[in-house]
């Protein structure tokens, strides 16, 4: 008998899971609701798995709280903890992730997620302790290894048993045949990169795929760039911040320039050590292929950067198509005209007081004040290293598709395509077609 009322309850179950499996979360709900005389720790769990898919992740830690310790398994600790990291709460995040782990020693995610957690708190050393111990694993994870990647513009290793540790020990010596200077000649940085790609070939069995096509040489200061957009594009206004960006923008003619600017910014001295970054463009009905930025946050700031580094790049060789100051985002100047006005402070004539207020809003139901209140913004380690290899290698493809053939003087390797996605390669065919 008792056999059968297990049976019959778990076949009240079904429906509620076909629901979450078309992702009908309300319906599930309201099964789930009319479920109270049932096994509460699995209606809970029910619940907090929906309110996860919904994204709200206040109930959703709400309901898996509610769970009895002896039945959280470890995939209820990983969602906690992935509540709790939504919640900016990483910290304890990190927890949950290791007692899930604890609790089943082969659960990737709960990796994956406990180093996503260390790296954003700075406890690098911790990150890159699970990241080895998930590779022991899953040796060709591709999540963890390029979490370990990234740790390397920001932290040197104090582990050293490690194929991809050792080629990043190794790239950086390199760095050291070129001495600091304005002027690096072509034959220089051919040496660099042939001398990085013998080493990846020395470790074959060891593979990359690392999509990432922007360096960045970032100090502490929190640019938010990601919400300043988002608050743009939801609600079209600009963010009060962004009237006090500027950037000096460089256009380089080709990729070759585009490596030397990125050599010259490692050994750019700034008073203050502005962000700077170099990229390659992928928008739509954006001009210029290959771009190096300098934030400033005042326009004397950005002059007299702009002063210094026209100077360096005569002498140092590095062609360039513009380089010119740049008020904030490019995405702001269909909509405010008056923004791209670098003369003069224009805030008053375009924030409008209501956007206070809608700021305000987007920052408390995006729990923007809490996401940040962990998080560590440490400086970048500005020398040439794996990762950078590793994004100039994609600068390289991105060259090959659009046909620039400064390409050739530096590096005539076969270029894997499969470190960038589908769609990242189709912008890059398009824009090779509208050139």
């Amino acid at each position: 008998m008792k056999n059968n009322k297990t049976n019959f309850s778990r076949e009240l179950f079904f429906p509620i899971i076909n629901n979450i499996k078309s992702k009908k979360f309300d319906e599930a709900l309201v099964l789930l609701n009319k479920l109270s005389n049932q096994n509460l720790n699995i209606v809970n769990n029910f619940k907090g798995l929906i309110y996860i898919n919904k994204r709200d992740w206040e109930k959703s830690l709400f309901y898996y709280q509610k769970i009895s310790d002896e039945e959280k398994n470890f995939e209820i600790l990983n969602n906690i903890g992935f509540a709790l990291s939504k919640l900016g709460k990483f910290s304890e995040a990190s927890i949950k992730y290791t007692q899930s782990i604890d609790h089943n020693k082969t659960f990737i995610p709960a990796y994956e997620n406990l180093v996503s957690s260390y790296k954003l708190i700075g406890n690098y050393d911790l990150a890159i302790k699970y990241i080895l111990q998930g590779l022991a694993l899953i040796p060709e994870n591709h999540k963890l290894k390029n979490h370990l990647i990234d740790i390397f513009s920001y932290h040197q290793p104090k582990i050293h048993q490690n194929a991809i540790i050792n080629i990043n020990q190794q790239i950086k010596k390199i760095d050291a045949i070129k001495k600091s200077g304005i002027l690096i000649q072509n034959s220089l940085i051919k040496k660099i990169l042939e001398e990085s790609e013998e080493l990846l070939k020395d470790n074959k069995d060891t593979t990359f795929n690392y999509p990432e096509t922007q360096i960045f040489r970032r100090n502490k200061t929190r640019l938010h760039c990601v919400r300043q957009l988002d608050i743009f594009n939801k609600y079209k206004i600009i963010p009060k911040f962004c009237f006090s960006c500027y950037k000096v923008q460089i256009i380089l003619t080709n990729v070759l320039d585009l490596i030397k600017i990125y050599f010259y910014f490692n050994d750019l001295y700034l008073e203050k050590n502005n962000i700077r970054k170099c990229m390659i463009e992928f928008r739509e009905n954006v001009s210029g292929n290959y771009k190096g930025y300098l934030y400033a946050s005042s326009i004397n700031e950005a002059k007299n950067i702009k002063k210094k580094i026209t100077n360096d790049l005569i002498n140092g060789e590095i062609n360039y198509e513009k380089i010119a100051i740049k008020h904030g985002c490019t995405e702001y100047y269909d909509q405010f005209k008056l923004y791209k006005n670098i003369d003069e402070d224009i805030t008053d004539r375009v924030y409008q007081k209501e956007w206070d207020n809608i700021e305000k809003e987007f920052d408390r139901d995006n729990l923007i004040k809490e996401n940040i209140k962990e998080k560590i913004f440490n400086n970048t380690l500005n020398k040439f290293s794996l990762p950078d290899f590793l994004i100039i290698k994609n600068w390289l493809l991105y060259a090959k598709i659009i046909k620039d053939n400064s390409i050739n003087k530096v590096f005539k390797f076969d270029i894997k395509t499969n470190h960038l996605s589908k769609v990242a390669i189709k912008k890059i065919q398009l824009r090779s077609s509208n050139n």
